[in-house]
Order: structure tokens, then sequence, then C-alpha cells
């Protein structure tokens, strides 16, 4: 580092500020002149950094131009008493002002320039400080002082720091979360996980009452290293409001210009985090069990850190994702409003991101995006900013977007939840080898994970490489056994219905099989077991599987009376909650109108159906993804198909289907449109498109499993058009396939009987 940035004498001190010694000296005990000595005892030898003096002066001299403006109120008659002294005076003192401007601006840089457009913060990580007292110190220290070193770091514009949760991921996956101190080797693995271009590492030991925290700063770069000046806290409870200038002398380290140095102010970690060791203690605990996925336990440490500190800002922050992560939608939704309510007890940017949650919680995507890209002007590297913009233009129908700020944030951080969600962002565009080529990467080069191997299964499913897909599944379920439905749906792609039911349970598969009572007797079975557990939400959800099951089966009326029991029971869940409850966003009425509406259609009740429509269409027009007009469409085709316009129905059906994304991970509802699409087409006349889209309709792989009925009677129906059109080899392969799926089916099904005479034939 640049040994000259520190002055190490009064003398050397006082030739730095243009002024003599005696004059600094009172300067620190009655301006708080930043100045430090060895042992902290008023005789020990003094030392400043001229960034920290800088910045005082700098302060001193905005409040004295504060000052003079509010002197600029004083009456005229004074100001015309100041204008009639002596021309020699003013001349003095302009001549005065002078030589102290040029003082000061050797002392005070100039603010340095805005940063260039484009710009990539050089990335530091910060690793675990190593214990060097033994018993002496608690342990938790270790996790603590780096976690206090990111809180400070982290608000800078010219750096990007590892976060504490990135860092434990990367410590795991290389098997050295336990370790107590660090090899070279080490810091090089960490260096290429973490795409550090530095990394810090120290140790803290106690010295009598005294605690010396020494940190190393190494150059993954050049291969080298560089000691940083030590900090020596008198006890516990003086390491917190020490943190600041030890992060001081880490950017002098990191070769920040004294400019930058002067002006990337940031708030104290003290401030930013808590002045409590106890309460810090409860937090990096809590974070540890956080990132181990044990939510919990992790609730329970942000809860004691709170607490002790009720004015915690970032554990509340903490707990609201803990909380979320638990499903405790309405709980994480209260803690993260504490955050705000807190708000002044935020690093700097943590207010603007959490908005910016906040925002995207509330299915507000266009004020998500303006609040976060905001955000990135002035910090460039918020990779959790960047997440969440891939969210929220996700949420907003811009796959593109969505795709180019994750894969910014992939190439940055690269762990699991960034892989799979670039992974799933990709799907959506029906980029599947590209999603495969991603995700096989990531567990040859970086990490061996179960839950990438899961998205991994489905990639190659949605090629139709089954067997592949099936191998995926088997690693994903071994990886972790709960995962059985990854192995199911893989046979339900595979048409391996027997080997699928054989896992899992016949019902699973009833639909696929055209056995639309044993779905029905299957959902009221699952309504009975949550009403014996006394969970109403789990209630309202039987419900609403209980209403697709009639909706399947052409029981619209029954389908309609239970999802407005769904509506029912969930609404009072959320009246019983009150302000703690989760909100009725218009993530869960879209859908909720969008089944009402089409049951209603289906029902030939067109005048709800088209006041339904309407309600939907203005909850779509509030947001901004105009994908989602499918819905809308959707129902006025069906409404049209019951007037028997069948031609109007099918432009509408078109446009719907049009605004489709390709299968991912997160949707399967191609199979519904495509369908109502194809018989406005055949009903209109129009066989060759509808044979097009029937075809769609066997080759979908999430089809099978969802709608298994869409995808058995795709097949009768491309029989039926090739027998119209006398191509009798290919009327019987699709019949044939079509009885093979609906062997055993309920009695009574038109389908069935036709297919079987038009074979015979």
């Amino acid at each position: 580092m640049d040994e000259g940035q520190v002055l190490e004498s009064w003398k050397e001190i006082a030739a730095f500020l243009g002024r003599d010694v005696r004059t600094c000296q009172r300067w620190e005990r009655e301006m708080a002149l930043p100045i430090h000595r060895l042992d902290g005892s008023p005789r020990a030898r003094v030392f400043a950094y001229k960034d920290e003096l800088s910045a005082w002066l700098e302060q001193k001299l905005h409040g004295h131009d504060t000052a003079a403006v509010a002197a600029g109120a004083a009456p005229t008659e004074r100001l015309f008493r100041r204008l009639a002294r002596p021309l020699p005076l003013a001349l003095f003192a302009f001549s005065s002002l002078a030589v102290a401007f040029t003082v000061w601006r050797a002392v005070v840089p100039p603010k340095p320039p805005p940063l260039p457009a484009g710009f990539v913060q050089p990335v530091l990580a910060i690793l675990p400080f190593e214990n060097k007292s033994g018993d002496k110190l608690p342990d938790y220290w270790r996790d603590a002082i780096a976690e206090l070193l990111f809180a400070e770091l982290s608000q800078s514009k010219y750096i990007r720091v590892v976060t504490g949760g990135e860092m434990i991921t990367v410590l795991q996956s290389l098997n050295l979360i336990d370790s107590a101190a660090y090899s070279s080797e080490d810091i090089a693995r960490v260096a290429t996980r973490t795409r550090a271009a530095h990394v810090l590492t120290g140790s803290f030991v106690k010295a009598g009452e005294a605690i010396v925290i020494t940190a190393n700063l190494q150059d993954t770069a050049l291969g080298r290293s560089s000691s940083v000046p030590k900090l020596i806290a008198h006890d516990e409870r003086d390491i917190i409001p020490k943190i600041g200038k030890l992060a001081g002398r880490i950017k002098m380290a990191l070769r920040l210009t004294r400019a930058q140095i002067a002006y990337d102010f940031a708030m104290e970690a003290g401030q930013a985090f808590t002045s409590s060791p106890e309460a810090l203690k409860y937090y990096v605990e809590g974070r540890r069990f956080q990132l181990s996925n044990r939510w919990p336990e992790a609730i329970a440490s942000m809860e004691k850190a709170i607490a002790i500190d009720p004015e915690f800002a970032m554990a509340y922050r903490t707990l609201a994702v803990a909380q979320r992560d638990l499903g405790q939608y309405a709980e994480a939704l209260a803690s993260i409003r504490k955050a705000m309510e807190f708000s002044s007890r935020l690093p700097d940017g943590e207010r603007e991101f959490i908005e910016g949650q906040l925002a995207f919680w509330a299915d507000d995507y266009a004020k998500t995006i303006e609040i976060l890209e905001g955000l990135l002007k002035t910090h460039p590297g918020h990779l959790n900013a960047m997440t969440y913009l891939g969210y929220a233009y996700n949420g907003a129908g811009d796959i593109d977007k969505a795709i180019e700020y994750q894969s910014l944030v992939t190439r940055n951080r690269n762990s699991v939840v960034d892989v799979r969600t670039l992974a799933a962002y990709l799907q959506r565009q029906g980029r599947y080898q590209e999603s495969i080529d991603l995700l096989r990467s990531f567990v040859q080069n970086v990490e061996d994970a179960w839950n990438v191997h899961q998205i991994l299964a489905y990639s190659y499913g949605y090629l139709k490489n089954f067997d592949e897909a099936l191998a995926e599944a088997r690693i994903t379920f071994r990886g972790n056994p709960r995962m059985r439905s990854v192995l199911f749906e893989m046979l339900v792609f595979k048409d391996d219905l027997a080997g699928a039911g054989a896992l899992t349970g016949l019902e699973q598969v009833c639909l696929n099989r055209g056995r639309f009572a044993a779905n029905i007797d299957f959902a009221r079975k699952e309504l009975v077991k949550a009403r014996a557990q006394g969970m109403i939400d789990d209630v309202a959800a039987a419900k609403r599987r209980l209403a697709f099951a009639l909706e399947k089966a052409g029981s619209f009326a029954e389908a309609l009376a239970e999802h407005g029991e769904y509506l029912r029971i969930s609404a009072e869940s959320r009246a019983s909650a009150g302000q703690s409850g989760l909100p009725y966003r218009p993530i869960f009425r879209k859908p909720d109108l969008f089944v009402k509406g089409r049951i209603q259609a289906e029902m030939g009740d067109a005048g709800e159906a088209l006041k339904t429509a309407e309600e939907l269409k203005s909850v779509i027009d509030s947001g901004i993804n105009r994908k989602e007009l499918k819905y809308y469409e959707y129902i006025l085709g069906l409404v049209e198909l019951g007037k028997g316009n069948p031609a109007r129905a099918a432009e509408l059906f078109g446009s719907a289907c049009g605004r489709l994304d390709f299968e991912d991970y997160w949707t399967s509802e191609q199979a519904l449109f495509l369908d109502r699409y194809a018989t406005a087409l055949r009903e209109s006349g129009d066989f060759d498109k509808a044979r097009e889209t029937y075809d769609k309709i066997t080759l979908l792989t999430t089809g099978r499993r969802d709608d298994g009925d869409i995808y058995a009677r795709a097949y009768y129906w491309l029989g039926k058009i090739a027998d119209e059109k006398d191509d009798a080899a290919t009327a019987r392969s699709n019949y044939r396939k079509f009885l093979a799926l609906w062997q055993g089916a309920d009695l009574g099904l038109p389908e069935v009987a036709d297919a079987k005479a038009r074979l015979g034939k």
C-alpha cells in the first residue's frame, strides 16, 4: 500500500493541514480532529490518515459554507457597513482566501470524475478472520468482522464485495466452511470461484484487554499481497465502531485514489448493522442457518438479534428472506416493512433495493424496474438488484431483458440459484440446448448439485430426450429422496404410465387414462385430509383442486360452485389474518378470474363470462405484461364458440396462442390454449391448421403431465381428421395410440366408442 498516506507525528499532521501543532492539538480536543494513538492512551505516539483528515476538513468547510448562507439573511445595513470597509482590508481578505483555498485544495482533492459507462467494479472477497486468541475471544467474531467489513465496503462505488451469503456457499462447496485458516491454495480456489481480483484475509488476537486485528490483501492477478495497518480495539464492544477505520485502510490498500476515498462516503458498520456485539452474534448465526436452508433456526436467531436491538434493520431484512423461503409470505412482508421503518439503519443502497423488492412483491413490475435501474446507476455491481430486475422483466413478459440481467449475475456470482434461474428463462424462449450446456458446465466445473440436475431433467424432457431426462431425474432423486415427483414426471413424459403409477399411485395419471371419475374421487379424498388437519389454506387449495377435476370431467356447474367455495375460503383466511395476512395480489387474482371466466363460458353463460373477462382485463391492464391478454382472449374465444362463431373464435384463440412462451419449468398452459384453438379451426373447416395444432399438442411435454386428457384426445382428433381425408394408415395409427392411452377409461366416453368403431372399419 502507499505508506505516504499515514502521518506519524504531530509535525507531519500540522504540515499536512497547513497549521501549527498547537492549533491541530486544539482541533483534536474541540473539533474531533481524527487522531489515533497506538494503544489508545493520551501519552501514546500519535498517527493519522490523510484521507480521514481530508474528509474531516471537507466536512468542516461544508459546515462553514452552510453557516455563511444562513448569515446571508442579515439586515441590509450590516451588509452596507461591510461594503464600506477600507479597500486594503478587502484586498488582504481576498489574498488570505486565495492562500486558504490553495492550502485547502492541496488537502482536499476535487471530486473524482463520474463512473464511465459500462464500468465494471473489481471484486473483493473477504474470508472469515482467523481467531488467534483461542478461547479468549468468541469464535463468532471470525464471521462477524467479515460481515462488518462487508457492510462498510459494499457501499463503495468502486469495488464489489462478495456477499456473506455467497462466501458461505463457496466455502461449503470447497469444503472450507469449517477451516480455521486458509492456505495460499485455498485463497486461489476462493478467488477462482468468486471471480475476485482481491481476497482479504485476516486475524484477531487478544493482547491484554485490547484486541489487535490484522488484515492482508491478496492481489490474485499479480500474485502479490500487501498488509493493511493493524487495528487496535480497546475491547469487544470497541470492535464495531473501529471497523470503519479498517475499511478505510483496505481502500487505500486497494489503491483507490485520494479523491475516491475522500468522497466514497459510507454509513458506519455500527449504524448499518448494530452496535451490539450480542445482537451481531445472533445475526451472524442466523445468516449461517439461512444459507444452509435451515430456515426455522434462522428465524429464531434473527428474532433474538432483534430482541436485543429492536431497530436492527438488516436483521429484519434477513428475517423476511428466511420467512419467505419458508412460505410465510405475510410474516415476510411484515418484517420487510419493519426494515423500512428503520431504514436510517440500512447501508447505502439497501433502502432502494428493499423498495424495489416491495414493488416486485406487489406485482408492480414497472415500479420495480424504475427503482432498481436507478439503483444500478449509483451501485453498478449490485447483483441482487440485477436478480430482481430479471424477475421483474420476466414478470413483465420481456424475457430478453430478464436473460440479459440474469446472465450478468450468473457470470459474476454463478450460484446454484443463479444458474437455475437463467436456465428457466432460456427454457421460456425454447433455448433448451443452451440451458443444457449451461447446467452441464455448472455441475462439471462448479458444483454437482441435485437441484441443478433437476432443471437439467426438464430441459432434456422438453427436447424429447427422455432417456437423458430420466437419468437426470434419478440423480436428482439420489441427491434428495423427497424429489420422487421428478422421477414420476419424467416417466409420464415418456408415456410410461404404468411405471409412473407404480411410483406414486395410479390416481396421479387419471387424466392420461381417461379416468375422470377417479380423478374427482382423488380430489375429494385430498379435501377430507385437509379438513381433518384443520388448515384453512390447505382446505382452500383442496377446493381449487376439486374444481379443476370437475371442470376436466365436464361437470361445469359443480366446478363453478367448488371454485366459488375456494374463493370464499381464501377471502375468509385473508380477512382473519388482518394486516399480517397476504394481500390478494394481481398474481393471484388473474388465474382465479381466468378459471371462473372459462367455466362460465363452458357452461354457456356468456353474459357472466364476459363480465368476468372484463374484470380480468382491467387487472391485466393495471400491469405492463401484454402477453397476459391471452387469458382475456381465451374467454372471449370460448364465448364465440358457444355462440356458433368458430371463425371468430379461431382468430381470438390464434392471437392468444401467439402470446404463449415455450414450455419451461414453471408453467404448463400450452396444451389448454392449443386445444381450443384446434377445436375452433376444426369447427370452422380449416382441417389442415387444425391437424398442425393437434400435432403440436402431441409434441408437448408438460401437456402430458397437467393436461393428459387433452394430450390423449389430440390423437383421437388427428385420427378423425385423417379419416375425413381418407388417410387410413394415419387414422389407424392415431386411433390405436389414443385407445392405448385410454385403456380402462370411464365407461360411456363417446370418443372411446367412436375410435373403436372407426378403427374396426
